[in-house]
């Protein structure tokens, strides 16, 4: 069984080391992100990417966040009140079934989400279901390598792995590119 974010470990997912390896709105803008986007960010956490992604696409655009946990969720819908942001929706998905609220999304971000998915396949085609064709997808993902830090190894996801799920699940090959020493992004488009 594959191993889930523990929301009382959340500290990790935004702190100084964190944006210095990763800079939210740096790996947005390589992930495809733009003015009027309406973004689909599954396993949004606290919103790390959410919050400067819902102001770089303005007040055009929408972002919909979607996570297990509700102490999450909480968090991230806080921290948009006390900055003034209303571009922000979210919604809880159960564990068992993704359930994703219906909109015109032009570009869905999984970021550190699919390796703890236990039915990769399954979960991807959901997620192909819920978006028209053309749509961007940007997963971020540990690199299959030891790291210092991260899931184990064996829960870690290769590159070649990675294509196999796209293709089965009615995406383009994606374009690979190493975000950082243990991260690599996957941009592709639904078919």
């Amino acid at each position: 069984m594959t191993h889930v974010f523990d929301p009382s470990e959340r500290h990790k997912l935004d702190n100084p080391e964190r944006r210095a390896e990763m800079p939210p709105e740096e790996t947005l803008v390589t992930a495809g992100i733009k003015p009027g986007d309406v973004i689909l960010d599954i396993g949004c956490g606290m919103g790390y990417f959410t919050v400067p992604a819902s102001k770089m696409i303005g007040p055009k655009g929408l972002v919909y966040a979607v996570d297990l946990s509700g102490i999450m969720l909480a968090e991230l819908r806080s921290k948009a009140a006390s900055t003034g942001i209303f571009n922000i929706h979210t919604s809880q998905s159960a564990h068992s079934k993704l359930n994703l609220p219906e909109a015109d999304y032009t570009l869905v971000l999984l970021s550190d989400v699919l390796h703890e998915v236990e039915d990769k396949k399954g979960f991807l085609a959901s997620v192909a279901a819920a978006v028209k064709p053309g749509v961007k997808l940007s997963i971020i993902e540990w690199a299959k390598k030891e790291t210092p830090k991260g899931p184990p190894l064996k829960e870690r996801i290769s590159e070649d792995e990675m294509q196999v799920l796209l293709k089965k699940a009615g995406f383009t090959e994606p374009v690979i590119k190493e975000l950082s020493a243990s991260h690599v992004l996957y941009t592709c488009q639904k078919k």
